[in-house]
C-alpha cells in the first residue's frame, strides 16, 4: 500500500499517529467500515461496475469478516490504517483480482467522513436517550415538590417567593433546549459523504443515493469537496454538550449553596455523599462539586475542535478530518458522566420545606407584594409604593428586625405617612396577606409564573415535549435499524450461500 514510498513509517509515526488511528476507536470504526464496505459492494454490483461473479465472493467474504469481528484481523501498523488492514485481510480471503475491486470509485477520504458520521449518529442517539431520561427526572422532581414555597433570588439576594416546582421546571425547560440543540446536530450529521471520492467524485457511474439509502442517510452532502472537508456536525455536538453541561453546572451551583449549613434548603441521600478523612462530622456533596466543574471539559473540547478547524484548507486533510474530531471521544465520556451523575443527584435530593418557608418569611422577599398591595388597594403609583417599601426595608434593618415577619401594620402606616404626607389606613390583614410567602406565590398566576396553575401547565407541556423528543430519537434509531436490515437483505440476495 506504500508503493510510492521507499521506507516504512518511522517509529514515531507509528506510535503517535498510526497506532492511535487504528486502535483509538477500533470497534466502532470497524463496525461502520464493514457496513460501508457492504453497501459500496452492493452498489457496485447494481450499477454493473463489478460482475456478479466478483460480487458474490466479495460480499460473502465481507459478510464473514463482519461476523468474525475485528479481532479476527491481524492488525499491522505498517499498513498505515484500519482500512488497509481490512482490505489486506479481504484480499487474503478472496485474492487480489476480486478483493482489489472493492475500492473502485471511492477513496479513504469519503470513507473516513462517512465512518465519522455513522459513529456520530450512534453517539447522539445514546447521549440523547440519557439526556431525555434526566429531563424526565427533573420534571418528576418538579412535580413532586411543586407546592413547596422557597425564596427566589436575583444577584444572589432574596428576590420574591417562588416554589421548588417553578425553579426546577425552569431548569428542565433550559435543558430541553439543550437537547433540541443535540437533536439538531443529529440532522447535521445524518448526511452521506460517500461517493465524494478523494474530493472530486469519480468517473465510474456510481449511485451515491443508493449507498446513502443502504446506510440510513436520508440525503447527501451534495458537494463532493464539502463532503470530505467538513466536520461541522462535531462542533454542533460539542456545543450542545457544552450547553447541557453548563445548564447542569448552574443547577449544581445552586444545590451546592443550598446544602450548606447556612442555607439548609436541601438534604442529599448518603449514597451520593462523601466524607472526610479527618473531620468525622462531614457529609460532602461530592458529585455536586464535580457537576459544577465538568462543563470545563466540554467547553475545552469545543475550543480544541474549533481551534483545530480554523485556517485549515477547505478540502480533505488530517487537521479537520482527524485532529478537530479527536476531542469528541473524551467529550462523550464526560457528557455521559455529567448525565449519569446529575441523574443520581436528582434522585438523591430532598427539599426541606419547613426551612425554605421559614427563610422566605424572614428574608424580606415578600416586600414586592407589599408594594403591589399599596398600588392595588390604595391607589398609589408603583414608583411611590416602591419608595415607601424601600424606606420600610431600610428602617426594618436599622431597627434590627429579624425579618419581614416582624414588620407591623403600625410601622407600615408610619413610613407611608412620612413619605406621602398623608395617612393611607393600611390594615393589618393587608400587611399580613402581603407578607405571606404562600399568598405571594398564589398571586402570581400569570403565564409562566410560580402559582400552581402555570407550573402545572409547564409540567404538562414539558412532558408533551419530552414525549415528542423521545419519539423523534427513537424514530431515528428505528430508521437506522431498518436500513441495516435492508442492507443485510440485499447482501444475502447478492451473496447467496457462502462458499
Amino acid at each position: 500500500m506504500r508503493e510510492r514510498l521507499k521506507s516504512p513509517p518511522a517509529e514515531e509515526i507509528v506510535k503517535y499517529l498510526i497506532g492511535p488511528r487504528i486502535h483509538g476507536d477500533l470497534g466502532p470504526d470497524f463496525a461502520a467500515m464493514s457496513q460501508i464496505n457492504l453497501a459500496h459492494a452492493v452498489m457496485l454490483r447494481e450499477q454493473g461496475i463489478i460482475t456478479a461473479e466478483v460480487a458474490r465472493p466479495l460480499l460473502q467474504a465481507l459478510r464473514a469478516m463482519e461476523t468474525a469481528g475485528v479481532a479476527a484481523i491481524k492488525l499491522d501498523p505498517a499498513k498505515e490504517d484500519l482500512y488497509f488492514n481490512v482490505e489486506g485481510a479481504l484480499i487474503e480471503k478472496v485474492g487480489l483480482e476480486i478483493g482489489g475491486q472493492l475500492h473502485t470509485g471511492r477513496s479513504r477520504n469519503d470513507m473516513a467522513a462517512a465512518i465519522s458520521r455513522i459513529k456520530a449518529r450512534n453517539e447522539i442517539i445514546r447521549i440523547a436517550r440519557a439526556a431525555l431520561q434526566l429531563e424526565e427526572r427533573l420534571l418528576d422532581l418538579a412535580e413532586q415538590n411543586a407546592g413547596i414555597v422557597m425564596t427566589g433570588y436575583t444577584h444572589m439576594q432574596p428576590g420574591q417567593p417562588i416554589t421548588v416546582g417553578h425553579y426546577v421546571t425552569g431548569v428542565a425547560q433550559a435543558f430541553r433546549r439543550d437537547i433540541a440543540r443535540l437533536l439538531a446536530a443529529y440532522t447535521s450529521a445524518n448526511l452521506s459523504a460517500l461517493g465524494a471520492g478523494a474530493f472530486a467524485t469519480t468517473g465510474f457511474p456510481i449511485n451515491r443515493e443508493r449507498t446513502a439509502e443502504l446506510l440510513g442517510f436520508p440525503a447527501l452532502i451534495e458537494n463532493s469537496l464539502d463532503a470530505v472537508a467538513s466536520r461541522d456536525y462535531v462542533s454542533d455536538m460539542l456545543f450542545a454538550f457544552s450547553m447541557m453541561a453548563i445548564t447542569v453546572s448552574r443547577f449544581a451551583h445552586d444545590l451546592h449553596l443550598w446544602f450548606t449549613f447556612e442555607y439548609a434548603y436541601i438534604d442529599i441521600d448518603d449514597s451520593i455523599a462523601g466524607t472526610s478523612s479527618i473531620m468525622p462530622q462531614k457529609k460532602n456533596p461530592s458529585p455536586i462539586e464535580h457537576l459544577k466543574a465538568k462543563a470545563a471539559h466540554l467547553i475545552g473540547a469545543l475550543m480544541a475542535n474549533l481551534s483545530g478547524l480554523k485556517t485549515t484548507p477547505f478540502t480533505h486533510g488530517r487537521e479537520a478530518g482527524t485532529e478537530s474530531v479527536t476531542p469528541l471521544k473524551e467529550a462523550l465520556n464526560q457528557m455521559e458522566a455529567v448525565l449519569g451523575l446529575c441523574d443520581a443527584v436528582v434522585r438523591g435530593l430532598r427539599f426541606r420545606a419547613d426551612n425554605l418557608l421559614a427563610h422566605a418569611r424572614r428574608n424580606y422577599c415578600t416586600l414586592t407584594e407589599l408594594a403591589d398591595m399599596l398600588v392595588s388597594k390604595h391607589g398609589l403609583s408603583f414608583r411611590l409604593a416602591h419608595e415607601i417599601v424601600g424606606t420600610l426595608a431600610r428602617e426594618a434593618s436599622e431597627r434590627g428586625l429579624a425579618g419581614a415577619h416582624e414588620i407591623t401594620v403600625a410601622l407600615v402606616n408610619d413610613v407611608a405617612t412620612r413619605v406621602t404626607g398623608r395617612s393611607l389606613g393600611v390594615t393589618e390583614a393587608e400587611v399580613t396577606g402581603a407578607l405571606d410567602p404562600r399568598h405571594n406565590v398564589n398571586a402570581r398566576s400569570v403565564h409562566g409564573g410560580p402559582a400552581a396553575e402555570p407550573v402545572n401547565r409547564m409540567l404538562r407541556i414539558g412532558r408533551e415535549e419530552l414525549a415528542r423528543a423521545r419519539a423523534t430519537i427513537e424514530a431515528q434509531a428505528d430508521s437506522l435499524l431498518q436500513a441495516r436490515r435492508k442492507l443485510q437483505k440485499v447482501v444475502d440476495e447478492l451473496a447467496g450461500t457462502p462458499a
